[in-house]
């Protein structure tokens, strides 16, 4: 237990010096970081670079580099993985989208993508104009699109929209999870773009359970704290401990959330066996 409470110092707080002793679980715990920590990417790449001074961690996270393309990309591009290293990953099945974060490099690149299946939820037209290929590679989003601003909270670019739509269109290169609800207060919560959030809300957006659950996952709590209007509720909870944000988890436990209920979520019990060591002392 106190392994797992110090791992995640290190992947979540502020920890630098660690032996892993389990790489397995170390890596696990890298590739998820920036899905569920969208703006902590480049925590996730400087503590990869850290360890791939070892090969048993490099082979582990090349055979999970189709999980989150964009960290072997970042790794690539600072030096750390050879194309050579990556090559053999690029034909498997599931490679549709670590193919285009390496099209400069894949020698005829469009001969190579001929015949592979692209996955269903991919909107074409994100992949057709080559121009925006590497702002997306690099963002996520497009600079000049709406999504871009609410990712990144850029109120300034994001006020002169005209928010004639309420539908917000995910990108097949943000590495995130993709939030379950893209109505545009959601996902302004899901990424905890607290300026963005506050101007919808001047705008006449309301707040219901959906947006709630989506500002859970940002682990924020001064937005947790402006959505808030009752009791925290069972479903709160297991989203809190899904995304792994343990600071909101103690504000939950100790204004009254039911810590008792079952879980579709894995992670829910470790991370109520680790919230009661933190509250016992043994903060992280």
């Amino acid at each position: 237990m106190e392994k797992n409470i110090l791992l995640e110092k290190i992947l979540f707080g502020d920890g630098n010096d660690f032996f892993v002793d389990d790489m397995e679980f170390f890596v696990d715990r890298i590739v998820i970081l920036p899905q569920i920590r969208p703006h902590q990417l480049e925590k996730a790449v400087k503590l990869s670079i850290e360890y791939c001074k070892l090969d048993d961690f490099r082979r582990k996270l090349l055979d999970k580099c189709n999980q989150i393309p964009v960290l072997i990309y970042q790794l690539f591009k600072r030096g750390i993985f050879l194309f050579e290293e990556i090559e053999p990953f690029l034909g498997h099945r599931n490679a549709f989208m670590m193919n285009y974060y390496f099209h400069k490099e894949i020698n005829d690149f469009e001969n190579f993508m001929r015949g592979k299946e692209k996955p269903y939820e991919i909107d074409r037209s994100f992949l057709e104009n080559q121009n925006n290929i590497d702002m997306l590679i690099e963002y996520g989003f497009l600079p000049s699109s709406i999504e871009y601003c609410l990712k990144y909270d850029v109120i300034d670019d994001f006020i002169v929209f005209n928010l004639v739509n309420n539908t917000i269109k995910w990108s097949p290169f943000e590495w995130s999870v993709k939030p379950q609800y893209l109505d545009i207060l959601s996902f302004s919560g899901f990424f905890g773009s607290i300026k963005c959030f506050k101007h919808l809300l001047l705008k006449g957006f309301q707040i219901n359970e959906n947006v709630l659950s989506m500002a859970v996952c940002s682990g924020c709590l001064d937005l947790y704290h402006l959505c808030q209007r009752q009791s925290v509720s069972p479903k709160q909870a297991c989203k809190a401990s899904e995304f792994l944000q343990l600071p909101l988890l103690v504000f939950m436990m100790e204004n009254g959330a039911d810590m008792n209920l079952k879980s579709e979520y894995v992670e829910f019990l470790y991370l109520m066996r680790l919230l009661f060591m933190v509250l016992l002392g043994m903060a992280i």
